[in-house]
């Protein structure tokens, strides 16, 4: 199947395949869609073939699995791939070809990790299962890196570049490294405070200025001790706080989920009105089925956030004793220190002596070791300070680039005929469109967000622009006029010289003179659960099947 350059307009009842087939676009070059491990698609055992035109060059690419191969216009293999954002995943290509390198932190270990193309193309695709009830959120995986939208969203929008995040990255290795030379100085200072003690312990010098000068050094080991000793009390402070902080909040969702299962109780009494007036206002509410859905859904909410806050509780507890035991033993370092420094006027034996010369060669050794140390960790904090230009963020271009996306955002909900959000619910780009907008309304309000998006990047952004696919906008039983509208506001929204793909289950509610009389029209006249027909595998596979072998030879 191929699709023109301009619109393209996919239509086919249920079942025939084209949800399948507008989601294995983007799946087929490395973008997870949702929904694509179902049973009955797994055991068909599919590939996937795509051709694309990427930097005006023709490219295809064969998908089975997590295996890619990368082939040229004349179908000659170019390069194979296993998976997709590991080294020597998909990734390696298409992002390359995107001049896409960004690295975000990673969900579970906190390290930083290789986004993949699926990031690249959020502003791309609506898809059908994910993407009409959340903004940029219609592929899998994305959860595998913390605040990924709100990240994706700022790159594309321009207001942190490309720039930002490699310094981002740099950054993070820096404060690896440095925290990694404050380990080894802490145990280098460590031994030297051992055979500092050791040398009192067995006196030094009988030379006076010899003596007062060791004596100096070992009351600033002292200072030093008495530094990490309030440094550990500081550390039990703040975990203490961490945890009272939390027990704050769970005692508030305790009493908020008791306060809604009372509401919800009053709620579902037979003797309970239909419109319920609050005592201390007088607004009145209705009491309906959805209402008191809506109380449930709130305790849920909240139920699900307690047992979050409640295992955060558990783990600062750990946290906790830990910096407790940790205060204590830096206690029990300084008092033995304290001990050294009243026994350093005891007796001298020519033994001492001698073992003491041995000491004072391994704590001037240590003392150098450790000037050699502060001198690397004071390089890579000024590498980290040279950093600082390009992670500040630019106030006056965030302040353009949002007031020209919320100028867009009220220029399309008008023109959806959507009348219910506040400004406050699109003030910020990374704002989740969902609190006023109910029914019918979030769906229009979702495509007028996922356009302001679009036309905020191509006007600030440097990403290039791809194909827009965009799967079954008539969502939530929109009426005839609002069907028109969501069609009309596509055709003339769309970027310019941009492909758009647009699958629907029927045009005909879209009155004529809205389609665009160069559209390109597609009916799928499949057998149910099926993306070919039977008539069209050989030609498939004569087509594809060679590609297929090269990519999985050895």
């Amino acid at each position: 199947m191929s699709f023109q350059f301009g619109i393209n307009i996919l239509t086919g009842e249920n079942d025939v395949g084209k949800s399948t087939l507008i989601k294995s676009l983007y799946h087929s070059i490395g973008a997870d869609a949702p929904q694509m491990n179902n049973t009955r698609w797994k055991r068909a055992k599919v590939f996937y073939c795509s051709e694309i035109i990427l930097n005006d060059e023709t490219y295809f690419i064969v998908r089975d699995g997590k295996h890619f191969g990368v082939f040229d216009a004349q179908k000659g293999m170019l390069s194979r791939h296993n998976g997709i954002s590991a080294e020597g995943g998909i990734a390696d290509f298409i992002c390359e070809q995107l001049g896409f390198n960004i690295e975000l932190e990673k969900s579970a270990d906190g390290n930083l990790g290789r986004a993949g193309p699926a990031f690249y193309f959020l502003p791309f695709y609506v898809d059908q299962d994910a993407g009409w009830t959340k903004s940029w959120e219609s592929f899998s995986g994305l959860q595998q890196f913390t605040s990924y939208r709100k990240n994706m969203i700022e790159y594309h929008l321009g207001i942190r570049p490309q720039s930002y995040y490699d310094a981002k990255k740099k950054e993070m290795q820096f404060v690896e490294a440095k925290s990694s030379l404050q380990g080894e100085r802490n145990v280098l200072s460590t031994a030297l405070a051992t055979f500092q003690k050791r040398s009192s312990q067995i006196q030094v010098s009988l030379d006076p200025e010899a003596f007062k000068e060791e004596l100096e050094q070992l009351v600033d080991a002292y200072n030093l001790q008495r530094a990490r000793q309030q440094d550990a009390l500081s550390n039990v402070k703040d975990v203490r706080n961490e945890r009272n902080g939390i027990d704050t909040d769970i005692a508030i969702l305790r009493r908020s989920i008791s306060e809604l299962s009372a509401d919800y109780e009053y709620a579902a009494r037979l003797e309970t009105p239909d419109v319920i007036g609050c005592p201390t206002c007088g607004t009145e509410f209705e009491n309906s089925f959805q209402e008191r859905f809506g109380l449930l859904d709130d305790v849920d909410y909240c139920r699900g956030i307690l047992d979050q806050r409640q295992k955060a509780r558990i783990e600062v507890s750990e946290k906790l004793d830990a910096a407790e035991r940790q205060y204590r033993s830096v206690g029990q370092e300084t008092q033995e220190m304290e001990l050294l420094l009243n026994r350093k006027k005891s007796e001298v034996t020519l033994r001492d002596i001698v073992a003491s010369e041995g000491n004072k060669e391994m704590v001037v050794s240590l003392g150098a070791d450790i000037a050699s140390k502060d001198e690397s960790i004071e390089e890579v904090q000024k590498s980290i300070d040279r950093l600082k230009a390009d992670l500040k963020l630019d106030s006056k271009r965030k302040k353009d680039i949002l007031e020209y996306y919320q100028s867009r955002m009220k220029e399309f909900l008008n023109a959806l005929n959507v009348f219910v959000l506040e400004e406050s619910d699109y003030a910020e780009p990374t704002k989740v469109i969902k609190n006023n907008a109910l029914g019918s309304d979030l769906p229009r309000a979702l495509l007028a967000q996922y356009f302001a998006l679009l036309h905020t990047m191509k006007k600030f952004g440097g990403t290039k622009v791809c194909p827009l696919i965009i799967d079954s906008p008539q969502q939530q039983e929109q009426d005839t006029s609002n069907v028109g509208a969501i069609f009309k506001f596509i055709f003339s929204k769309v970027l310019d010289s941009q492909q758009l793909i647009l699958g629907t289950i029927s045009t005909e509610a879209v009155p004529d003179e809205t389609i665009p009389v160069n559209a390109n029209r597609i009916v799928l006249f499949n057998e149910k659960y099926s993306v070919l027909r039977h008539d069209q595998f050989s030609e498939a596979i004569s087509d594809v099947g060679e590609m297929h072998e090269l990519m999985l030879a050895t």
